[in-house]
């Protein structure tokens, strides 16, 4: 069981942010450690078990493990495979029962004869896991050929300079405009709701991104007109033109995503259109497309906040509640009576099935599924019953780790454990 356990969490990082959210420098050190711990209370007539996952999956394993939703996982996979049941006939995956043997040679026997071929089954994953770390693969593989051609000639055709003459001027007509935040700041009541104190900072947000992308564009369009002298910064940015790749410069005052520079660009006008909507009347919108903000988890927490001004609670004994409903935006015609909705999410690594009302299996080859609008409220922690609910995840990117915003509480049939084995998540922002 430990060396199965120790294989699968070994290999699980190929599937990539999936798998793990971080690569760990697992090694057989902490296997045969591991072993030696177990065979100390092997003799005990009263084995241990709760005390021995704990050692092996926060001191042995998960000594190495940094990210808190990477430890769950570890612990899911130490209560499938380190329980009483492993002095019986063990199942190590589904459809891969183990036996008890009398030998080594038995044990050797039935592995290299019955034991299946390799899939993302054995990991506890679903077969689209496969699909989505090849594509992955691929990807990767094009850009790298793509960045290392010759810059000989543009992907239109044309010579390079011209390619991103053309590019820059597309940009720059399509540029939304600034905010005027002093006008908004002055149209807000004094005693603004948290809700409103979020859209504001995310228009601050916004506008700093567009004087960002402005100044630099401006730069580099006098710099091929020849009224300025390219300087490291111009050249590096028309070499990201030229890709179609997001610059560095503006990826630090950027929201967080793995877009190439096209759809990121719209991804941006479209996130602006939110904050115009939002300006006309100051009022939050019947729905939010949480996908479309900076700082997601500041609507999540103003939420909170809201619930606890109003009930006089305490705002550190204040969660969430999420209750995903059948409707999609343009069926919304009122704004939640409490909480909000909220839309723009993508479960990966499972589906959510709509007329049951809770998680299920992935579709074949459907590797995100649209969740409708969820109400989002919130109540003292003492108070919700979290009863045959999974504590699903939220990124904001598929890159996973770097970009956690919180975990939202979703209604399963199957034990919750199985979908913290198959990589269950919610995404925010799902590169096209």
């Amino acid at each position: 069981a430990m060396c199965f356990f120790h294989a699968v969490v070994i290999e699980r990082k190929k599937f990539g942010p999936q798998g793990w959210n971080r690569v760990y420098p697992f090694n057989t050190g902490d296997l045969a450690t591991c072993i030696e711990v177990f065979y100390n209370y092997e003799e005990r007539t009263r084995i241990p078990w709760d005390d021995l996952r704990y050692v092996f999956g926060e001191i042995m394993y998960g000594g190495h493990i940094t990210d808190d939703w990477d430890r769950v996982l570890c612990s899911a996979y130490l209560q499938n495979s380190i329980h009483s049941g492993i002095t019986e006939e063990l199942e190590l995956a589904p459809g891969v029962i183990v036996p008890n043997f009398n030998n080594f040679k038995e044990a050797r026997d039935a592995m290299s004869d019955g034991f299946p071929s390799e899939s993302p089954l054995l990991y506890g994953l679903h077969p689209n896991a496969e699909i989505g770390f090849r594509t992955l693969q691929a990807e990767v593989l094009f850009r790298t050929i793509n960045e290392l051609q010759p810059r000989q000639q543009g992907t239109t055709g044309m010579d390079p300079a011209e390619d991103v003459k053309v590019k820059l001027d597309e940009l720059m007509s399509s540029l939304p405009d600034q905010h005027n935040l002093q006008d908004i700041s002055e149209r807000l009541d004094e005693d603004r709701s948290p809700q409103a104190h979020v859209f504001y900072q995310e228009a601050e947000r916004a506008n700093i991104l567009r004087e960002v992308v402005m100044l630099s564009l401006t730069e580099l369009d006098l710099g091929l007109n020849g009224a300025l002298s390219m300087s490291v910064q111009m050249q590096a940015l028309f070499d990201c033109i030229h890709v179609n790749k997001v610059s560095d410069s503006w990826s630090k005052a950027s929201f967080l995503s793995l877009r190439a520079l096209g759809s990121w660009f719209q991804n941006f006008t479209d996130r602006n259109l939110q904050l115009v909507e939002w300006t006309a009347e100051l009022q939050t919108p019947k729905v939010t497309f949480l996908n479309y903000l900076f700082n997601p988890m500041s609507f999540l927490t103003a939420i909170m906040q809201d619930t606890a001004i109003r009930n006089n609670f305490d705002l550190d004994q204040m969660a969430l509640i999420s209750e995903v409903s059948k409707k999609w935006p343009d069926q919304i015609e009122y704004a939640a009576k409490d909480g909000a909705y909220i839309c723009g999410m993508f479960l990966e690594g499972a589906r959510w099935d709509n007329s049951q009302g809770c998680i299920e299996e992935s579709a074949p080859k459907e590797l995100f599924c649209r969740i409708p609008c969820t109400t989002v409220r919130s109540l003292p922690s003492t108070k919700i019953d979290r009863k045959d609910q999974y504590e699903c995840p939220l990124y904001k990117t598929q890159q996973r780790g770097p970009g956690i915003v919180t975990g939202l509480w979703l209604r399963t049939k199957a034990p919750p454990r199985k979908w913290t084995i198959a990589g269950a998540a919610l995404i925010l922002d799902v590169a096209e």
